[in-house]
């Protein structure tokens, strides 16, 4: 068995605030070390299952949270920002079930701890073939197309009612309670930490029994972006096969999902481009 885990820290049990996720702030040490512990417990119960190989994607920000000799050692880290397919770089049809750890609810879910898509200031909406999307449906997406299934999602308990709306079939681990998007109510860490290990442990056998019976996206895929500044579609859309559909609208388009994806994510860059420090 082959486990695919991409680790964002929005989601990380408890980390409720924005000085939390931003590197340089005095609180990012200790929100960096929680984003481990929680990595590590979702290995060790995978490692239970005697799963042969687990490959960790760091998902952040930067995507160089995780330092490599913090990381269980029998686990393979990938790290840094520039990568092609950014949150699901590394997963292919070799892997069993895919996990994302640490992950948060989209863009304007009601009082979802640190909600957003993304980029926290420059994308309002995203849409795959016209079905309004976060992170957690944008990837999960990725994984089915290539016949991976995403068997759990850990989050705020915004992010895993929207991964069982998105992925239906799924296990989940809420580490903590919203409250609004910067404020959540935070469970007991060693019963977050049991609940991490028994979960994944679970999700790693139910794979090897074939329990996941996720479907393959639609194809052809059209993916758009709500840009929060007109500034921004118009640098996304200087790029070719990216295409201006409205003011502060771009879209991508391609015969499978996994070669939109890769534009989307050229989109998404390109477009953050063009945000004034100022005025947005």
């Amino acid at each position: 068995m082959r486990v695919f885990i991409s680790a964002d820290m929005e989601g990380i049990s408890g980390v409720t605030t924005v000085e939390d996720v931003i590197k340089g702030n005095p609180e990012y040490k200790k929100a960096q070390d929680r984003m481990v512990s929680d990595v590590n417990t979702v290995i060790e119960g995978a490692l239970e299952a005697n799963v042969e190989t687990i490959l960790v994607n760091d998902s952040h920000s930067t995507m160089r949270n995780i330092p490599p000799e913090s990381l269980h050692p029998r686990a393979e880290l990938i790290r840094g920002n520039s990568k092609p397919k950014s949150q699901i770089q590394g997963l292919d049809e070799r892997y069993d079930v895919a996990m994302f750890v640490g992950f948060h609810a989209k863009a304007g879910t009601e009082d979802a701890i640190l909600n957003h898509s993304y980029y926290t200031n420059e994308i309002i909406s995203l849409r795959v073939n016209d079905e309004e999307v976060g992170e957690i449906g944008c990837n999960a997406r990725y994984a089915q197309s290539v016949g991976v299934p995403v068997g759990l999602v850990t989050g705020d308990d915004k992010a895993t009612d929207e991964a069982k709306r998105e992925i239906r079939d799924v296990n989940t681990v809420t580490v903590k309670e919203s409250i609004d998007r910067f404020s959540g109510k935070l469970f007991p860490q060693e019963e977050v930490q049991t609940d991490l290990k028994r979960e994944s442990k679970k999700t790693v056998k139910e794979a090897e029994k074939g329990k996941f019976t996720q479907s393959a996206p639609a194809e052809p895929t059209v993916i758009e972006i709500d840009w929060s500044t007109s500034n921004q579609a118009r640098f996304a859309s200087r790029f070719e096969g990216i295409q201006r559909t409205g003011g502060r609208t771009t879209q991508v388009e391609a015969d499978t999902y996994s070669e939109a994806y890769r534009r989307f994510v050229s989109m998404m860059r390109a477009g953050a481009a063009g945000t004034n420090e100022q005025f947005g």
